[in-house]
């Protein structure tokens, strides 16, 4: 009797000890929701006028001596804003662009990423991380914190020099993530595109855009947080402003919706297929300046 109690006993410790185990590697679904095809407008805009007046932002290089040809230059529009077109180009110089891709690589060896299939991986989570991604973002916002500085340094010259209110510049840093290419990474560690090379590259999904627009919209001095439904597999933003639409409650507070995967999405609309606020929640992330 005493021998099979103690059997019992051992058996349960075992099993115990492999869910701990276990615990610490987390299977997690891709965080990539698929581009929400925007609503369509009560009135057709009419062609696009390759003599419309423009803002030019300028060219961002990092650092400064990098070749002009390596920018993507990125053509938007913010309705209401005179002019409503505006222009920024974006580009890196070779060795920081690298040293960007070896950091995300180098990051995701530390925590052992393995990639099991197109849509999932493992890793082990670092302690205080849980299996959500916060960890992965707070990591890459402070591995592209200067890239994407100087970037968003760009936006703040232009906001103060335009004398912006805050809705004003939100939406003109979501109209330029917005114009960056949707696309699945699917050869990137953790699926997620580091937020410095997201407009360098001209690539990115839900939260490799939404990361870099929450650094942005944080440098400029806009209440911003990240957005994250591991249920619906989407990221976007919540923007911490007065205004209709779908808001996600956090701290007291309400953030109206931001989709980011393609152009024509109003602040506080959210696709359809992702309007279940139950299932949203804010990931806490650091402000700007604990990520340098």
């Amino acid at each position: 009797m005493l021998s099979r109690s103690w059997k019992l006993l051992l058996s349960l410790v075992l099993v115990g000890a492999l869910f701990a185990f276990m615990g610490f590697e987390g299977v997690l679904a891709r965080k990539a929701g698929r581009v929400a095809e925007p609503p369509k407008p009560e009135v057709e805009a009419p062609p696009a006028d390759p003599q419309e007046a423009l803002k030019d932002l300028g060219v961002v290089l990092v650092p400064e001596d990098t070749p002009p040809e390596r920018a993507k230059t990125y053509d938007w529009r913010v309705e209401g804003m005179e002019p409503a077109r505006q222009q920024l180009g974006y580009g890196l110089g070779e060795a920081v662009e690298r040293g960007l891709e070896q950091a995300h690589r180098d990051y995701s060896v530390r925590l052992r990423y393995r990639a099991m299939g197109p849509e999932r991986f493992t890793y082990v989570a670092p302690p205080g991380c849980g299996t959500d991604m916060r960890c992965i973002y707070a990591e890459l916002m402070r591995s592209n914190a200067e890239p994407v500085r100087v970037l968003g340094e760009r936006f703040a010259v232009s906001i103060r020099e335009r004398d912006l209110d805050a809705a004003q510049a939100t939406e003109l840093i979501l109209g330029f993530v917005r114009r960056i290419r949707y696309e699945l990474p699917g050869d990137e560690p953790f699926g997620i595109v580091p937020p410095g090379l997201v407009p360098a590259q001209d690539r990115g999904d839900c939260d490799s855009k939404a990361v870099l627009a929450l650094m942005l919209l944080r440098q400029v001095g806009v209440d911003a947080v990240m957005l994250y439904s591991d249920a619906l597999a989407h990221a976007a933003i919540g923007v911490g402003l007065p205004g209709t639409g779908t808001r996600i409650p956090f701290a007291g507070r309400g953030y109206q919706y931001a989709e980011l995967t393609a152009e024509g999405w109003p602040l506080g609309m959210i696709p359809p297929q992702y309007d279940k606020p139950q299932l949203w929640r804010v990931l806490p992330l650091p402000l700007p300046d604990t990520q340098g």
